[in-house]
């Protein structure tokens, strides 16, 4: 196995053993134990995504302010709540990892208009 691949299998380890990433899997398998829940979250989560990632021209603030109205009440349910913290503990570390390779890294971004 090369360097990266040593690094990488590293990377993942320190990851794994991360406190975000346990509390992350301890609440999501404690959201798998209710699929009703689960399903929601799913809605949501996929709402959420197409809302940011919409090529349309909407208003992001409007459109982001209607789903959480639409899903204000499940968000208060405190299993639905903590997985939502949980979750985006754990992408905000991979986020930093990536973010920490395009910065430390010689690589041009193109940026390109659609």
């Amino acid at each position: 196995m090369n360097e990266i691949g040593r690094c990488t299998q590293a990377l993942t380890e320190a990851v794994r053993n991360s406190s975000e990433y346990k509390r992350y899997q301890r609440i999501r398998a404690e959201v798998l134990e209710h699929p009703d829940v689960a399903k929601r979250l799913h809605e949501f989560r996929m709402k959420n995504y197409l809302i940011q990632n919409s090529q349309d021209n909407i208003d992001l603030y409007t459109e982001t302010d209607k789903l959480e109205k639409e899903y204000k009440e499940f968000c208060k349910d405190p299993i639905v709540e903590e997985y939502l913290e949980a979750e985006n503990a754990f992408c905000k570390i991979i986020r930093q990892i990536n973010w920490d390779l395009i910065e430390n890294l010689d690589v041009e971004m193109v940026l390109v208009d659609d």
